[in-house]
């Protein structure tokens, strides 16, 4: 029998390595078995054990229609590669669920009953070229009941998001009741008029957000009681709250009530009537009377954590013109400023805060405060009425003196609670039914975030439209799970709690960020210095002008005129300087920039090579010795 050579027998391996893995691809999706590896930040593509231990929780079976024209995606990768990650995580609910899940995949072809089954759902149809090309991509999510929830477009920029939105719809059809949560605000959280388009306003998301998973009762801040049955009172930017509310509350928390405050020194979105009869800036401070004090929680109104490491980089007026700089009232906190092992709140990667402020446990308080949100120890507190619409950012950033300590924004607080009405702690009734109260207090739990603006939609999504239709709303910060997770937490439901943004959508340029904030310093530095020096030069230019006769006065004496060449080559100079800095940033930036390139297109390549080619040699001189 005559052997194969060695390349024959390379051709023949080969040629049944490619037959393998095209049969091991035929088999894995026959039988639909989820072979991979998520390497990604969070396991963006895993599905979570909160997710898994959802769907086998599910009483009553639930439908999702998952609506994808397949024809508008194609030849376009990035939105058939998407469906497919949309298809593929729907087929694993399934998987998952054991039959409590029912997927459908539905192709609503042109003039098509689907496509009629997929208008009556609500799905958004996008164009997707000049030629009226139309994509489908949505899904409906149906229970056992008449209840009905539709996302009608899945934004694949909201991929990260997939998880909770699904998960969410899936929780909000299957729940026979809903968790009751009692809202007070003087906020415009819900469809109100407002006073600056002179049109009805929708409700803010984080309210119709909260609606989906929760039963809310808007408590007026007039109404003289709360309502007789809730489990979390959520309290945001409170004014002008009656006396007998105030009580309500209070006997509320001495009883061990569950409550989430948001309170605000400085809110913005605090709407004030202005003068003139119209409607001026925000810029209101909360206000829950002397029951934070009497329950041992201590919070300054007026007063603003202002943070070097998490201020916002605006656009701003600065001597120069427009400039970016950093808004230090104005905060991106990021997962480091986040406590790490709390349920509700690890999961957060960035939160949003305007004008936030600071909480801390009074001294002799029964109350244990555990901080769940503190600024860096690169803070300060300043004055909100350094705040408004014609707040400067630059001028803040100059001003800006570390005092090298952290502040805490947000916190639990645990414990009983002290009654701020002692002798009436329920109602205007005897002293002795007040003790006999009293004495049947409970530990409260009170979250307390100093910072209300954060629940506004300019702060955390932003709206995504294609004319007149809304395409939904896409988050760009956690602002919305901070409440729906907190409220959960609060009522003892924790099925979506480690879902709340798996993964960032944004992944901030560090580096690049620390570049730009020391070249602001030395831009900072050398424009007081310049500063100081014209104002210098001036002042020795007026004293010598007062030194002249009232004849001389408009005539300028050469040591008038030397100090006025030297003033403008200073200034010239500084110009230079400045303008050195700047180009010192950029040419920084660059460099790294280039240094990225290098290192992933020629240095980690190499490395690969570097590395076979040993193990090549390395087997090369193995089978040699075996052979020999």
């Amino acid at each position: 029998m005559k052997r194969l050579s060695k390349r024959s027998i390379a051709l023949v391996g080969t040629a049944l390595l490619v037959v393998g893995w095209l049969a091991l691809n035929a088999i894995v999706s026959t039988v639909n078995i989820p072979l991979r590896v998520d390497f990604t930040e969070g396991s963006l593509y895993t599905l979570s054990p909160a997710t898994k231990a959802m769907l086998q929780s599910l009483d009553e079976p639930v439908r999702i229609d998952f609506f994808y024209s397949a024809e508008g995606a194609k030849d376009i990768p990035v939105l058939s590669n998407h469906a497919l990650r949309v298809h593929e995580f729907l087929d694993e609910l399934a998987r998952v669920s054991h039959g409590r899940v029912d997927v459908r995949h539905i192709d609503p072809l042109p003039y098509s009953q689907a496509e009629d089954a997929a208008t009556s759902a609500g799905m958004a149809p996008i164009t997707v070229d000049g030629a009226g090309r139309k994509l489908i991509l949505g899904v409906l999510v149906s229970g056992s009941t008449d209840r009905r929830e539709a996302i009608p477009y899945l934004n694949s920029a909201d991929e990260a998001y997939l998880e909770y939105d699904i998960s969410r719809a899936i929780i909000s059809v299957s729940r026979a009741t809903h968790a009751r949560v009692a809202l007070i605000t003087a906020l415009p959280m819900d469809s109100d008029f407002n006073p600056q388009s002179r049109q009805m306003a929708p409700p803010w998301q984080v309210l119709s957000q909260l609606r989906t998973l929760f039963h809310v009762e808007v408590v007026a801040p007039d109404a003289e009681k709360l309502p007789d049955s809730f489990d979390v009172l959520v309290i945001a930017h409170p004014k002008g709250l009656s006396e007998k509310l105030l009580r309500a509350i209070d006997q509320y928390a001495v009883n061990g009530g569950a409550m989430l405050l948001f309170l605000d020194p400085y809110c913005e979105s605090d709407v004030q009537p202005s003068s003139a009869g119209g409607y001026g800036a925000g810029g209101g401070s909360s206000d829950l009377g002397t029951l934070p004090h009497a329950w041992g929680i201590a919070w300054e109104s007026g007063d603003v954590v202002a943070d070097r490491t998490y201020a916002q980089r605006v656009r701003a007026r600065s001597q120069g013109g427009l400039a970016t700089v950093d808004f230090v009232a104005w905060l991106l906190l990021t997962k480091d400023a986040i406590l790490r092992n709390d349920p509700a709140f690890a999961p957060l990667q960035n939160i949003v805060m305007l004008s936030a402020g600071e909480v801390a446990v009074r001294q002799g308080s029964l109350l244990e405060m555990t901080p769940l949100i503190e600024s860096s120890s690169d803070s300060m507190l300043i004055d909100a009425s350094k705040l408004g619409s014609f707040a400067d950012p630059a001028a803040l950033l100059r001003e800006f003196k570390s005092d090298n300590r952290t502040r805490t924004i947000a916190a639990r607080f645990t414990g009983m609670v002290t009654s701020a009405y002692p002798r009436d702690a329920a109602s205007d009734a005897a002293a002795t039914d007040a003790t006999n109260a009293l004495s049947a207090a409970k530990p409260a739990t009170i979250v307390v975030v100093a910072d209300a603006d954060l629940l506004r939609n300019e702060a955390w999504t932003q709206e995504e439209r294609l004319g007149s239709l809304s395409l939904g709303w896409r988050p760009f910060a956690d602002n919305a799970s901070l409440l729906l997770n907190s409220v959960e937490q609060l009522c003892g439901d924790s099925a979506l709690l480690s879902l709340r943004s798996r993964a960032g959508s944004q992944r901030p340029f560090d580096v690049v960020r620390e570049l730009q904030r020391a070249a602001e310093d030395r831009y900072r530095v050398r424009e007081q210095e310049l500063q100081a020096r014209i104002k210098d030069a001036q002042k020795r230019i007026n004293d010598l002008q007062q030194q002249k006769t009232p004849d001389q006065l408009l005539i300028l004496t050469p040591e008038q005129e030397a100090q006025l060449g030297s003033l403008q080559q200073e200034a010239s100079d500084a110009r230079t300087e400045l303008r050195q800095v700047e180009f010192g940033l950029r040419e920084e930036v660059e460099a790294l920039g280039h240094r990225l390139m290098l290192l992933n297109v020629i240095a980690w390549p190499a490395c690969v090579a570097v590395v076979a080619l040993g193990l090549g040699l390395r087997r090369k001189l193995w089978r040699r010795s075996v052979i020999a």
